[in-house]
């Protein structure tokens, strides 16, 4: 089971909502549920990584992602303004590692709910102290 804290308000704001569900799907390597947020030609760039256009192609990277299952998510904060939006927190694997995450999104509209496009960057953590 993965443990989930929050520190990011996302009282009353439906984008924010939204991004912290989607990062929760990402913990539980939920593909169909993550692919829901997305738009049918989503681009995801994973910097240094990959560079990701259409759902299909994110399916293919999400499906080979899958064995790395997180012990713990932790959001710190959740950013929106119009269009665009910010993530950032922190994964545990259940292997003992951790990683440090900021996601930037663009929404399709600043009053839509699916992500048009999405750059993510990754920091593996070799020590927390």
């Amino acid at each position: 089971m993965t443990r989930i804290t929050i520190h990011a308000d996302c009282g009353g704001a439906p984008k924010k909502q939204l991004l912290r569900d989607l990062n929760i799907a990402f913990a539980k390597a939920d593909v169909e549920g993550i692919l829901e947020f997305f738009s049918d030609d989503i681009r995801w760039r994973i910097m240094g990584e990959a560079d990701l256009r259409g759902k299909e192609a994110v399916r293919a990277a999400l499906e080979a992602m899958q064995e790395m299952v997180a012990s713990e998510l932790i959001i710190h904060s959740i950013i929106i303004q119009g269009r665009a939006a910010a993530v950032n927190g922190l994964i545990r694997t259940e292997g003992g590692g951790s990683v440090a995450f900021c996601d930037i999104c663009q929404f399709e509209s600043a009053d839509g709910n699916k992500i048009q496009s999405m750059m993510s960057y990754a920091v593996e953590i070799k020590s927390e102290g």
